[in-house]
């Protein structure tokens, strides 16, 4: 462990939680600031048996002498500004463990802009936090990291919560001095807040319209709302469950050849739908309105009434689904 040993923690949701969780369990004692009692930093404290207070505006956390006094202050996704009060109370100012290469993707919502873009990077950068400013400080340490293909927005959300706890306990460990850099500005870009009401608009897509891989992003950028991508089909909303890429050559060869788009066929349990330009996505699952999930296979006996031929249309009305017939529509754009 470090010199300091003292952490005043600002955070919230369940990448608050895990950060916070590192620094229990490498000895730090910390006291905690969250957004009300129901939150996950909440939830660890009162588990833990940590101490954890409110936040309020105006009010002091943790009143104390100099010597309880707070070596160094910390925020994970707080979502709120630390008082500049607060922030002078600490010996080393506040770190703000951001979950993007700053100044890349600065605000609030910066994983589901990475997932929704299709980004194939990203990483944790640890910089200055500043009274009356959001994600502006100068960069104290960055790590750079892989977008895991694999892994299902919720998954992901999960696997960076952990990161950001072990590049913060890494770099306290190394009893850092503090050194930082300014912002390149020139690189800047931005990841506002998107609504749960703003994705059930961005869930509707149109094969005709998207590509597999905009239909996948969409995907993943959806689980982390407890959402995904919903097509129409015969008059009926089907949600798209266990979506994936097909990389297979000759499988997307074939079927961009002798399909079109909005088409499907059923390879080996799957579902292959064929998008725009070219490109193929794979379904496992389908949802059918006030059904339980189903299987691919299960979807195409019955409701394909096992016919013989091999083609079948996924139909769609681009009114309906927010498209346009000339192109991408709002169905990609959070409004």
């Amino acid at each position: 462990m470090s010199q300091l040993k003292r952490i005043l923690f600002y955070g919230t949701d369940s990448l608050s939680a895990a950060v916070l969780s590192q620094l229990h369990q490498q000895g730090y004692e910390v006291r905690s600031v969250t957004k009300h009692p129901r939150t996950p930093v909440h939830k660890y404290c009162t588990r833990h048996g940590l101490p954890v207070e409110v936040f309020a505006r105006g009010a002091p956390p943790f009143p104390s002498n100099k010597t309880q006094a707070p070596e160094l202050g910390v925020v994970a996704s707080f979502g709120g500004m630390i008082p500049g009060s607060v922030i002078r109370s600490t010996k080393r100012g506040f770190v703000n463990v951001h979950p993007s290469l700053i100044p890349k993707y600065k605000g609030p919502a910066p994983l589901p802009h990475t997932l929704l873009n299709g980004d194939t990077d990203y990483g944790i950068t640890l910089l200055e936090a500043l009274p009356r400013s959001f994600d502006q400080g100068k960069i104290l340490h960055q790590r750079q990291l892989p977008v895991p293909l694999h892994m299902s927005g919720g998954e992901f959300w999960d696997h960076t919560g952990r990161l950001m706890g072990e590049t913060l306990v890494g770099y306290l460990n190394t009893k850092p001095t503090f050194q930082s850099k300014q912002q390149d500005l020139r690189h800047a870009s931005s990841a506002p807040k998107i609504s749960a009401k703003q994705m059930k608009t961005v869930v509707r897509v149109c094969p005709h319209l998207h590509t597999a891989d905009q239909i996948f992003n969409i995907s993943r950028c959806a689980d982390l709302f407890k959402l995904c991508p919903t097509v129409s089909w015969k008059d009926k909303a089907l949600k798209l469950k266990g979506v994936h890429l097909v990389r297979d050559a000759d499988i997307v060869s074939v079927l961009s050849s002798r399909l079109r788009p909005c088409q499907f066929v059923m390879h080996e349990g799957t579902l292959l739908l064929r998008c725009a330009e070219g490109t193929v996505l794979g379904i496992s699952q389908i949802v059918l309105p006030f059904k339980d999930v189903q299987s691919a296979q299960h979807f195409y006996r019955d409701q394909c009434h096992g016919k013989t031929r091999r083609v079948l249309e996924m139909l769609y009305n681009p009114r309906d689904m927010g498209c346009d017939e000339e192109g991408v529509g709002d169905a990609l754009q959070p409004s």
